[in-house]
């Protein structure tokens, strides 16, 4: 079992480590697990900044949220139908997430959930890089929960959808599997990017305001012209519009 501990303690501001440390004492107290998840396990275990901060529980998040608001002197937002909580104190801002599973009823809907486990949780992600996950409950502090060998893929490079039905689920992923690749300097691995090229034109079985949503983020990376670039070579950038060209201007 890999154990990040170090690292965590080396990523977090110290505020910030005190009151994740806080939560998962909270957690475990009541019986459940609480873990760091996705972005922010990927950017601690490349060195890398990160800005947002998420957290899963196996338990009632919004409860657990309102205990560490008191706790900690902090304001907390409740999303009661999503599960979900932010805690907020200072400049700390913590997305606390009930852990769920999805299902997809037709391609490029928006997703059943129901409450969950840590697997179900890191199964319903978009890419393997994205789904681990790091204990921060007292007795497990720093152990990474890896069961999609994400991390490997990090060593190696490699962004990779988690199942055959990635991209036609949700074809949001087909633009997140470009933003990622770029901004790291990684390369799609080889079936994925067979999948995604076979998927663009799904595409259009989302809204308009999903796909903006997408072309935003990249265009708030460093250099979005090298994924536009990219989206050009893999049929993306047609699917949004024949005449756009991925030329970086």
């Amino acid at each position: 079992m890999i154990n990040v501990a170090r690292e965590i303690e080396a990523h977090l501001s110290q505020d910030l480590l005190d009151i994740v440390k806080e939560a998962g004492k909270l957690a475990a107290d009541k019986g459940n697990d609480l873990y760091l998840v996705g972005g922010v396990v990927r950017d601690l275990l490349l060195n890398r900044p990160t800005l947002d901060v998420d957290l899963v529980l196996e338990g009632d998040a919004p409860l657990l949220a309102r205990e560490l608001a008191e706790l900690r002197d902090g304001n907390v937002v409740v999303h009661p139908h999503f599960g979900t909580a932010t805690f907020k104190k200072d400049e700390i801002s913590l997305d606390i997430v009930t852990a769920r599973s999805e299902t997809y009823h037709r391609p490029g809907a928006l997703p059943s959930v129901k409450p969950g486990t840590i697997s179900d949780d890191l199964y319903r992600r978009d890419f393997s890089i994205n789904a681990m996950a790091i204990s921060i409950s007292p007795e497990r502090f720093g152990e990474l929960v890896d069961p999609q060998d994400g991390k490997a893929d990090l060593d190696n490079g490699i962004v990779k959808v988690l199942h055959q039905k990635s991209f036609q689920d949700d074809p949001t992923r087909i633009w997140r599997a470009i933003r990622y690749e770029q901004r790291l300097d990684f390369k799609l691995d080889s079936a994925t990017e067979q999948l995604l090229r076979q998927s663009v034109n799904m595409v259009n079985k989302i809204s308009g305001d999903r796909i903006r949503h997408e072309i935003e983020h990249i265009l708030e990376e460093e250099q979005p012209e090298k994924a536009f670039r990219r989206a050009e070579e893999l049929g993306a950038l047609q699917e949004l519009s024949p005449s756009l060209k991925g030329d970086e201007w």
